[in-house]
């Protein structure tokens, strides 16, 4: 288990790291950035898609489970 001053320093560390990839992000060449935007919306409605799906089938097994036998 991580202690709370460990876990706050990952999230300060992530903090920084993001605020840094921001910064690089907007001194890309306008194209590069709608490219990289759009990507980064594909990959993540896709990532959302399967972890809805494999909810869904856990959903649909554990229904099942609880039914009752005929």
């Amino acid at each position: 288990m991580v202690d709370k001053k460990t876990s706050e320093e990952i999230l300060r560390g992530m903090d920084e790291a993001a605020e840094k990839a921001k910064d690089d992000f907007n001194t890309l060449p306008e194209e590069t950035r709608k490219l990289a935007a759009a990507w980064v919306r594909k990959w993540y409605l896709k990532a959302g898609y399967k972890r809805l799906g494999r909810f869904l089938v856990a959903y649909a097994k554990s229904y099942e489970a609880e039914q009752p036998k005929d």
